[in-house]
């Protein structure tokens, strides 16, 4: 049975992300909260829209990466898997003794579905029409199947994506009538790990982690150079005047399977290391990972403990 990868290179995917982090922010200061601890300018974002942003420690290094959607009298973010009450406490733990701001953890409370592949604007279209044109992360309100369901274009994998948020108790109908749509069929979590792969899509607990900092993650979306100060700010706003980083993240193509964490070498140095990877249908290897800037146009080769080398192909991440 396919996993839903071929699918969405022909039509569309479904693939239930539930998975995922939710969490409201309530009352006046919920925007401005956000905008002072974190890497993007919030300000600006109406109802309607949405922005992918980045909490970052003192030594700018990534706590998670957020996709904020203003509602009106609220805002939705979603985080990483099991990243809730981290992110959630981090921003308490900054709200001051002023501020009108509450965060309430939805997770159970909501569910999610991403829409991915070659038809799902098309696809798009028929929940919520106009949704096809919407920019990176802007959204809709809509009733679709008698469901009010949140619908968000996403990160593209495989051709166009979108996110799709409703009530946990209306899954199940809301799932039956997404996949009653044409060209729609039903993926699992291989399949996305496999269109996130490919489409060098960074993740909360692989590409996403204190180890790295946001530009190094090719974040650069997230991230506003006009606003103020944010914790972290300093070193991120040098390495961008700069132009210096110590990593780069890369996606890779190989000649076999590796696991993830081997060691990425040039010559006989070290120069990084694999964070996911995945064995698409066809056979071919891809995977994400750090190396450092000096080696981007080098030779690399994979060699865990062991086994023999294999060749890494590097498509290196640019500016979005």
């Amino acid at each position: 049975m396919s996993s839903g990868y071929e699918a969405a290179h022909t039509g569309s995917v479904l693939i239930d992300r539930s998975v995922e982090g939710r969490f409201e922010l309530l009352d006046r200061d919920r925007l401005d909260l956000l905008h002072r601890m974190s890497t993007n300018d919030f300000t600006t974002l109406q109802p309607g829209e949405g922005r992918a942003t980045v909490l970052t420690t003192a030594l700018a290094r990534i706590i998670d990466r957020l996709i904020v959607y203003n509602r009106g009298e609220t805002a939705l973010a979603i985080c990483g898997v099991e990243r809730v009450a981290t992110v959630r406490g981090w921003l308490q733990r900054h709200i001051f003794f002023q501020d009108k701001v509450k965060t309430r953890d939805v997770s159970a409370e909501t569910c999610q579905f991403g829409l991915f592949g070659l038809t799902a604007g098309t696809v798009a279209e028929q929940i919520a029409p106009g949704a096809s044109k919407l920019p990176l992360h802007h959204f809709m309100e809509v009733t679709f199947a008698d469901v009010s369901s949140l619908i968000a274009r996403s990160f593209p994998m495989a051709g166009d994506g979108y996110t799709i948020i409703a009530p946990a108790a209306e899954r199940e109908k809301l799932e039956t009538a997404l996949l009653n749509l044409e060209s729609v069929q039903p993926g699992d979590e291989n399949a996305y790990e496999q269109l996130r792969i490919e489409a060098a899509i960074p993740l909360s607990g692989h590409e996403l982690t204190e180890d790295y900092i946001p530009l190094e993650a090719g974040l650069w979306d997230a991230v506003s150079f006009k606003k103020g100060c944010y914790i972290g700010q300093e070193i991120i706003a040098r390495m961008e005047s700069r132009n210096k980083l110590a990593k780069t993240l890369v996606a890779l193509r190989m000649a076999e399977s590796v696991p993830v964490g081997t060691e990425l070498h040039s010559g006989d140095r070290k120069v990084g290391s694999i964070t996911s990877l995945a064995v698409l249908p066809t056979g071919s290897v891809v995977a994400l990972g750090y190396i450092k800037t000096d080696a981007v146009d080098t030779p690399l080769v994979a060699a865990p403990e062991g086994t023999e080398a294999v060749a890494a192909e590097v498509q290196i991440r640019t500016k979005a």
